[in-house]
């Protein structure tokens, strides 16, 4: 079952706003629905919530960290808020990169303990639609695995995903530029892996960007493009192999310093075989 149905399944009253699962045993308690949704960064998961939030024609509040803070008491009264006004208007609410919440308790880190406890009891009386990320469950505090109703585990994406991306991607482009926008047949090939023996394909085949890094890399070699038309007048925007080439030797170069100079060992490792994930 999707996460759309699992969400459609549940009653809405006559203005279209969410109704609490009342399970009969305890009132106002677990009767929100918790999604978590967890693996390596870039695999779909705040994307997840989004299309969920379109497809059901409901708003999305999308919060992080940031917006809630780490100190306790700031924390409980800044859920408190962002719950209240999701369950207030039919919304669905995203917490992302939860793991700061998520986190195993420890015996001698009081505050952290008294942080989780704050954050356990908040999702026990929460009556909404909630979506949790992180991208280390393997730290997850095995407390909140009562609350979760369903844990989707997103696997790392496979040469077959990425290409998936990349042809949503030129279709997206063509479609909002009204042609405006082109891909040359070089670029396309390369960026998809098609060109058997090509260096650059099998450079940026080795660089196994994720989709937020797909979508960072199509932003540079977009506004390249740009510049370029503009230097010449022409109306038409052309991504060719220089742009690709440029933006995959910077990301290449960046990734290799940083595995030169960062002391933690596998930092950029974000492809790890098996099951693992965010």
């Amino acid at each position: 079952m999707t996460v759309k149905a699992l969400i459609g399944r549940f009653a809405t009253d006559a203005e279209g706003r969410l109704l609490p699962w009342n399970t009969g045993v305890v009132q106002n308690k677990g009767e929100g629905r918790i999604f978590l949704l967890h693996g390596t960064p870039g695999v779909g998961k705040t994307s997840t919530a989004e299309c969920i939030a379109e497809a059901t024609n409901r708003p999305l509040i999308a919060i992080t960290s940031g917006d809630l803070g780490v100190d306790t008491y700031r924390v409980e009264g800044s859920l408190q808020y962002f719950l209240e006004l999701g369950q207030r208007y039919g919304a669905l609410l995203l917490l992302d990169e939860a793991d700061v919440y998520l986190e195993r308790r420890r015996s001698k880190d009081i505050t952290r303990n008294g942080l989780v406890s704050t954050f356990l009891r908040a999702l026990e009386y929460y009556r909404g639609v909630l979506f949790l990320t992180t991208n280390r469950v393997q730290a997850f505090d095995s407390a909140f695995l009562s609350r979760i109703h369903v844990a989707l585990h997103y696997k790392n994406l496979r040469d077959e995903d990425r290409e998936r991306i990349w042809l949503n991607t030129f279709e997206r482009l063509h479609r909002e530029s009204n042609g405006t926008v082109r891909i040359s047949t070089t670029a396309r090939n390369q960026l998809l892996g098609s060109t058997d023996g090509n260096d650059m394909s099998n450079q940026i085949r080795a660089l196994k960007w994720n989709g937020r890094e797909i979508r960072n890399a199509m932003q540079m070699m977009l506004a390249m493009a740009e510049s370029e038309a503009r230097e010449e007048g022409s109306k038409v925007v052309t991504v060719s192999q220089k742009h690709v080439s440029a933006v995959a030797n910077l990301s290449g170069d960046f990734r290799a310093y940083l595995k030169k100079t960062t002391p933690v060992e596998g930092i950029l490792d974000v492809e790890v075989e098996g099951d693992d994930s965010d």
